[in-house]
């Protein structure tokens, strides 16, 4: 690593900066604490002078009222006692002297003063009778015009004349003894210890970690080997997560060192053939099994051409072909006729494929070979998986199908068949529970009591289609429809009662059901496919039934299948290119004053219009496009939140499936630190099925975002999973009374659930909020309970597009 220059060097750059902050930040300080003192200085000179201007103008004007003028030569003797008294006298309105303190006459600095006193000013003094000081920095002294009275005429306005007063004041900016240099010496200390404190934390935590990152960093470049030790993972800020990411590089690469070297080992030990020759067809390398096959080893044939091996019994065409897609950078599959160096001739099926290079370009060819009878063997084998389930030995999927197939192409016209399918409910729950193999012998045993039943059906079929549905396919009768289908529901109950019997697994009892669906064919589709893919929406609607149910197949299913995806498809698309919009609902105290919103989502469709959410918010549920349309309504909704003024709060609903995401703390977090909200503004509200799994992971969410301000409410509480021992639990500052309650106060029962909510409420201290207040009588009934409730609903406002919102509620703002 070369060495840099001093400034170039990361400290310097960042400690020169710092000690000019200070230094200039010093001097300001410095300069307003002096400019302070002058104007202290200057107020207090004024209050001084004007407190003993006070004093005089009182004794002048006794004097002259009793006719004690002799003493105004005393009296303008001791004001000249004063050490910063230039000047003092009593002149007329006309600047023409009536008293004055000798020794000042006879220097001449008073006529002078005298002279240079405005006669507009003296004549507004004498009018207004009111004293007049001025500071003049010029001369460097405050003139103060006092008006005396001198005597009083009947009809006549009082003679006023003036004492005038030179006080001498310097405005000079400093003065060396007024200086308060004990604090201005600890200031300076301060500055230098925080200089000092933020140098050492710069060489700590950017300028040492960037010299470890840079010495990494060219450690890794040469060798690729990295210290751990030597890196600055534990340092609290980017660099720290630089030398993590640098961990992880280091990492990565010595997998992929390792997966190469894994590679080359098993390319060495593989069982098949491996040859690699170059774009003339010359060998450069072939693999141990390809030396112990042919008894040729890599010395004797490398550079050599492989038609060497040929038995000659391959067709010229084959050869032809095999060049023709190598040429043309394709893979080319086919059997050849080979002999060993004793001339014993042997069968090989071969796969030879271009390697190419990172810009693509072909490079060599790789051929991988296989002796004709473990290719018989595969071939059976794989014959064998494409028809059939490896676990339970029933024809798969594509047999089911062929079969489907088969029936429909010989159905007769009155005939009728049915394709029933199976779905087991819960095996996921076994198999996280007790693992794969457990449900693997569930699976076995369902399979053997469902072959054994249909066994007695003629020309009954069973299948597994996948996992844990099974599929029973019922020949075509000459029966009507009606008949067929009540046949077909005896056997479906008679099956899922001999699930339902228990089965011994590991010496334990487990009892399982499953959900069923029935199509009668051909009236529902005239392809295979079709069928069955109708036949699994029947078992779907059977599953969302509950489970342990049977549904017979009707058009609307898939109707309403169909509008499920146009609601999904057309909801992403209108996520990524707009017609989703906010509004906002009020929150009102019982005092009718706004103390929050709540967010709520609508969606206009460019052809529908206006879709209401409970048809979209359903669909969403079912997949993450839930989580994605969450994101989008926190982002917007933030923005929101920053043009509201404090302290009105804003509410979110969560979906449990966004909260369970792993990286959901993250993204509100995030979120909170783009927008700049105050995070004690925003409240998450939830709903007591989320707590339904997983509750310990569910709190460290809320408490890791309680720490930063964010606020969390039970939406609908009571109407859920209710548990008062997890509430206590749950870090929430809301309970909102579900609208169904509050709408129904008028019946007792009712009554006395809200009661208890809000009781509740009060004893675990949370604040509660009553939604869906439509009538001033349950608004009286529910402030009455509560005085501090926040209550929301159509009596106060419905909810309001966000410009709405905004012209009405924030106009003043």
């Amino acid at each position: 690593m070369r060495r840099l220059a001093w400034w170039q060097r990361l400290s310097v750059q960042i400690t020169i900066p710092i000690l000019v902050a200070v230094v200039l930040l010093l001097a300001g300080l410095s300069y307003f604490m002096l400019e302070a003192q002058q104007r202290a200085a200057l107020r207090s000179a004024e209050l001084e002078l004007r407190s003993s201007l006070s004093a005089a103008q009182g004794s002048l004007n006794r004097m002259y009222s009793n006719d004690r003028t002799q003493l105004i030569p005393e009296l303008l003797s001791e004001i000249h006692v004063h050490p910063r008294v230039n000047n003092a006298a009593i002149i007329q309105p006309d600047k023409e002297l009536v008293a004055v303190y000798e020794p000042k006459l006879m220097t001449g600095a008073l006529p002078d003063f005298v002279s240079e006193l405005e006669s507009a000013t003296l004549e507004r003094v004498s009018q207004t009778g009111q004293t007049l000081i001025e500071f003049h920095p010029q001369h460097k002294h405050i003139v103060a015009l006092v008006p005396i009275i001198e005597s009083h005429q009947i009809n006549r306005q009082a003679r006023r004349n003036m004492l005038i007063v030179e006080y001498l004041h310097d405005p000079q900016f400093y003065q060396w003894a007024a200086i308060p240099w004990l604090p201005l010496t600890l200031l300076a200390f301060l500055f230098v210890v925080v200089g000092f404190v933020l140098w050492w934390l710069s060489q700590r935590n950017i300028a040492h970690p960037a010299r470890q990152l840079a010495d990494a960093v060219t450690e890794f470049g040469q060798d690729g080997r990295l210290t751990a030790s030597k890196l600055p993972v534990r340092v609290p800020n980017e660099f720290g997560v630089l030398a993590q990411t640098l961990l992880l590089a280091a990492r990565e690469r010595r997998q992929r060192e390792a997966k190469l070297r894994q590679l080359s080992a098993a390319v060495e030990q593989a069982n098949e053939n491996i040859m690699i020759t170059d774009l003339k067809g010359n060998i450069e390398y072939v693999n141990p099994a390809f030396e112990e096959t042919t008894g040729y080893q890599l010395d004797e044939i490398k550079g050599r051409n492989p038609r060497f091996l040929a038995s000659g019994r391959t067709p010229a065409e084959e050869y032809q072909q095999l060049w023709q897609s190598l040429l043309r950078g394709e893979t080319w599959q086919g059997e050849l006729y080979n002999q060993t160096k004793d001339g014993v001739e042997y069968r090989e099926w071969a796969t030879i494929s271009p390697l190419r290079d990172e810009h693509g370009r072909v490079t060599h060819y790789l051929a991988s070979k296989l002796n004709i009878t473990e290719r018989v063997e595969a071939e059976a084998q794989i014959e064998y998986l494409a028809y059939n389930d490896v676990l339970t030995g029933l024809p798969n999927r594509t047999s089911c199908t062929r079969h489907l197939e088969r029936l429909l192409s010989a159905v007769e016209t009155g005939q009728h068949g049915a394709v029933i399918l199976f779905d087991l409910d819960g095996l996921q729950r076994i198999n996280d529970v007790r693992g794969f193999q457990f449900g693997d012998a569930i699976l076995q045993t369902v399979a053997n009591r469902l072959r054994n039943l249909v066994a007695n059906e003629k020309d009954g079929f069973v299948g597994n289609l996948g996992g844990d549905l099974f599929g029973v396919i019922l020949a075509p009768q000459p029966k009507t429809t009606r008949a067929l289908l009540e046949d077909t529901q005896v056997l479906v109950k008679l099956i899922l009662s001999e699930i339902n019997q228990g089965i011994m697994v590991n010496d334990e009892h487990v009892s399982v059901t499953a959900s069923a669906g029935i199509v009668i064919y051909p009236e529902n589709s005239e392809s295979a496919e079709a069928i069955i893919r109708h036949a699994e929406t029947a078992v779907h609607t059977a599953k969302d039934a509950g489970g342990n149910q049977t549904a017979v197949y009707d058009v609307a299913f898939s109707h309403e299948l169909e509008k499920r995806y146009d609601i999904e498809r057309e909801l992403r698309t209108a996520l990524n290119e707009g017609g989703l919009e906010l509004y906002l609902q009020p929150k009102m105290s019982t005092a009718a004053e706004l103390v929050g919103v709540e967010v709520l989502i609508r969606w206009n469709h460019p052809e529908r219009g206006l879709v209401s959410p409970a048809e979209f918010i359903p669909v969403a549920e079912q997949t993450d496009l839930i989580v994605d349309l969450g994101k989008w309504i926190v982002r917007h909704a933030l923005a929101e939140l920053k043009r509201l003024p404090e302290p009105i709060t804003l509410a979110i609903n969560i979906s449990p499936r966004q909260f369970r995401k792993y990286d959901f703390v993250y993204f509100i977090e995030r979120e909170l630190q783009s927008s700049s909200v105050d995070a004690s503004r925003l409240v998450l509200e939830v709903t007591e099925n989320l707590f339904v799994e997983d509750v310990k992971d569910i709190v460290s969410k809320m408490t890791a975002l309680q720490q930063t301000g964010v606020q969390f409410s039970i939406d609908d509480f009571g109407t859920g999973y209710s548990s008062l021992s997890y509430l206590q639990k749950l870090p929430i500052q809301e309970l909102k009374i579900d609208k169904s309650f509050v709408q129904a106060i008028s019946n007792s029962e009712q009554r006395a659930i809200v009661d208890s909510v809000i009781a509740i409420a009060k004893n675990l201290k949370l604040r509660i909020v009553a939604e869906g207040v439509e009538t001033q009588a349950q608004a009286d009934y529910l402030a009455e309970r509560d005085p501090e409730i926040v209550l929301q609903g159509y009596l106060y406002e419905k909810p309001l597009p966000v410009k709405v919102f905004q012209s009405k509620y924030l106009q003043g703002d």
